[in-house]
């Protein structure tokens, strides 16, 4: 069952997907703006991780794609269906997606899809303090800023503040 949007339709995660998905994990500009690490990932390895990945009951992964094409990913992580909420990541490709509402259709398409059909009563992410990006993206789709966790991350020498946003399922 693929997962549709406005303009773009959230789908498994597939093998044909390797490419996009290297050039993110592998690019340091990406990296800086998401929260964690990552270590260099080779073709192999990222092949092997994409053949051995299953949704599962906690974690649901998507590709984002437009028009036949790879745009990024979105997934809902840590779901906890006892309390109703989960967390929510997304990610846009390198180059020419950004910045045309790919990222906006794709996480209101997973928060619907996270109300209507997972019956959850909230959605949080975390974004660093410093992508502004991400942050706006978050407040334009309906989230809320529940606050700032400081000094959460290691990032090129320095820790930085996180930005917990949140948006409650009101159509119960």
């Amino acid at each position: 069952m693929n997962i549709k949007g406005e303009e773009v339709i959230l789908r498994a995660i597939e093998p044909k997907d390797n490419p996009m998905l290297l050039e993110m994990i592998n690019d340091d500009a990406t990296e800086y703006m998401l929260g964690g690490f990552s270590f260099p990932v080779s073709q192999k390895n990222q092949e092997e991780w994409t053949n051995r990945l299953k949704n599962d009951q906690n974690t649901l992964r998507c590709t984002i794609e437009h028009d036949g094409n790879a745009v990024g990913v979105v997934m809902l992580t840590n779901i906890d269906y006892k309390n109703g909420n989960a967390e929510v990541h997304i990610k846009l490709a390198i180059g020419n997606v950004r910045g045309k509402g790919y990222g906006t259709d794709s996480l209101m398409t997973i928060v619907r899809y996270a109300f209507e059909e997972l019956r959850l009563k909230c959605i949080y992410a975390r974004v660093n303090d410093h992508n502004k990006a991400s942050q706006n993206l978050f407040i334009k789709c309906g989230f809320e800023n529940e606050g700032t966790l400081k000094s959460r991350l290691f990032k090129k020498g320095g820790y930085i503040d996180v930005i917990s946003f949140s948006i409650i399922n009101q159509n119960e």
